[in-house]
């Protein structure tokens, strides 16, 4: 039951009718990992921290270098050299003393992701390394949980959610499914070696959050099935519809098979 501080804090979210006191209880008792804490998972930290988002695990082994700052906007000049995971913690418990925030500052690994996966009602994918995101992907189908993904670069941007063994979702597609083989640096640049335009990635981010906070709170619409793309040049939004692959390494295997690739 929310207390009077809670009603005050949310007030702005406890007033809409799609969430009211109820939705804003189903919010307090979410548990969320967030991996990454870099140019997606700031916005992401900070606006579910905001939201109420009960319990929040960062995971993220980087360190914050100066030329982050004009997109991870939950760090400070003097952050850097400091590890991301526990700066953005305490970003994120500054905003929000009255929820659990923990913080990892190791890598998501085989040895860990399964237990990590399992523990958390929802996972975001706000990583720039192809190797965690596919380790994740499978992860998320093999456990039961949605995955909310997301990606930029440059001035260009992408939103999807997975839910492929999530009930009531049975069928639809898993990251793999949407992203078969993992592309090679030229077919894929990071951040560092193409660019990448703060305002996109706080874009995607706070897409993100909101894909996370409709789940959480049962909403039928949200974008699995679903890959939202974000031009930010010329300001177009393009969806493509996405669907299983009966020949998908993930969702076509028996779940025992996954993390042994």
């Amino acid at each position: 039951m929310l207390n009077d501080k809670d009603l005050v804090r949310y007030a702005r979210q406890v007033i809409m009718p799609a969430i009211g006191e109820e939705g804003q209880e189903k919010l307090l008792a979410a548990r969320v990992l967030v991996v990454g804490a870099g140019g997606l998972g700031a916005p992401v930290i900070l606006y579910l921290a905001a939201a109420g988002i009960g319990t929040i695990t960062i995971i993220d082994d980087d360190y914050i270098s100066l030329s982050d700052l004009n997109r991870q906007i939950i760090y400070r000049d003097s952050d850097v050299g400091a590890s991301k995971s526990h700066h953005a913690a305490n970003a994120a418990n500054t905003l929000n003393p009255n929820i659990h925030i923990s913080q990892l500052a190791v890598r998501l690994n085989s040895d860990n992701v399964e237990k990590l996966v399992t523990s958390h009602d929802v996972v975001i994918d706000c990583t720039d390394n192809f190797e965690t995101r596919y380790l994740m992907g499978d992860a998320a189908h093999h456990c039961g949980r949605p995955l909310v993904f997301g990606g930029a670069v440059r001035m260009e941007g992408q939103v999807s959610v997975f839910q492929s063994s999530v009930k009531g979702h049975f069928g639809s597609p898993c990251y793999r499914c949407v992203f078969p083989s993992m592309p090679d640096a030229k077919q894929a640049p990071g951040c560092s070696e193409a660019g990448i335009l703060g305002p996109v990635a706080g874009l995607i981010g706070t897409l993100q959050a909101l894909e996370t906070i409709k789940l959480i709170l049962g909403q039928p619409r949200t974008l699995t099935g679903r890959l939202l793309l974000i031009e930010g040049a010329g300001g177009d939004f393009t969806e493509i519809q996405t669907v299983a692959r009966l020949d998908c390494s993930c969702c076509a295997k028996p779940a025992k098979d996954i993390f042994n690739r």
